[in-house]
């Protein structure tokens, strides 16, 4: 006869509160109290007959038995949650979902949708917009792309394209300044894009000037963006000359919004990279969409090594 499970809600706070190690802030992904997460664990240790937990000052670890149980519970949410998923994607009929940064939605997804609405038009394509970290098992998301190094655990990471930043201007504006060598900068309005940050490593003016070896331009000043779209525009209405990425100015520049006229280019180790669930590569729309970015990205790695030459 097959013993009865304890009860649900225990289970997962439990998982969370092991995953976590605290009560807290197990408390806080479930949505409930504190006093509710300890609660649970006590009712759980008392239905089991068992400690889970060592509770000191400092941190919340787990017993021997607590751990030993641990690993299985949580392989068994992550299961659910697959499973649920799984369900999601059989009610969209066909469709997938991909998050995407706002900037690189504008700068270069959208422009190219048409082309893959044309070449799939049985696939439903819905697009969410964020820059957190992937988190396939509590996210809609069939897929995302992310500037970084590639390297994540449990996904397959297809590289797109790479990425190498310049100074950017309006025409008029580099007109204005007489932009031709890094040191005509000192007359300039600058704009800064920190939007890099996120990727783990922050690139900006201070450090361009820097390994150039240019001094005595201040680089306090200008307009500051966190979102790289933003900052392009800013510079195509002459706002200033921003250190650009060239991936998502190559729609200005080759439109003549935005000219490069320096010579600098700052190549990053960094690149775009397609992120898919290992369990989820066998969805006839993921796959349709994926060969489809993967295909689009390696003919725009020709504008780009072009823009970047």
């Amino acid at each position: 006869m097959t013993q009865p499970l304890p009860p649900l809600n225990s289970l997962r706070a439990f998982e969370a509160a092991g995953r976590l190690h605290s009560f807290t802030k197990a408390a806080r992904e479930l949505h409930v109290t504190t006093a509710a997460i300890s609660h649970q664990i006590k009712g759980l240790e008392k239905y089991l007959g068992v400690r889970l937990f060592r509770r000191t000052p400092r941190r919340l670890t787990l017993t021997e038995a607590g751990a030993a149980a641990w690993s299985r519970i949580h392989e068994g949410f992550t299961q659910l949650r697959l499973g649920a998923q799984t369900l999601r994607s059989h009610r969209r009929g066909g469709g997938v979902t991909v998050g995407v940064s706002s900037a690189f939605a504008a700068r270069w997804l959208l422009p190219r949708l048409p082309a893959f609405r044309a070449a799939y038009p049985a696939v439903a394509l819905r697009i969410v917009t964020s820059v957190a970290s992937p988190d396939f098992e509590d996210s809609d998301a069939d897929a995302v792309i992310r500037f970084g190094s590639g390297v994540y655990d449990g996904v397959d990471a297809q590289r797109l394209f790479g990425e190498c930043l310049a100074p950017l201007a309006a025409p008029a504006r580099s007109r204005s300044f007489s932009l031709r060598r890094l040191a005509d900068l000192r007359q300039a309005p600058l704009i800064h894009d920190v939007s890099m940050r996120r990727a783990g490593r922050m690139i900006g003016w201070d450090e361009c000037l820097q390994d150039a070896g240019l001094q005595g331009i201040d680089t306090t000043r200008g307009l500051r963006f966190d979102d790289s779209h933003l900052a392009l525009q800013a510079a195509a209405l002459a706002e200033g000359v921003v250190l650009g990425r060239l991936a998502y100015a190559a729609g200005d520049l080759e439109a003549g919004r935005l000219v490069a006229p320096l010579s600098l280019r700052l190549p990053l180790e960094t690149a775009y990279y397609l992120l898919v669930p290992r369990s989820r590569l066998a969805s006839p729309a993921l796959m349709a969409l994926s060969g489809w970015l993967i295909e689009a990205a390696m003919d725009f790695q020709q504008v780009l090594t072009r823009l970047a030459g």
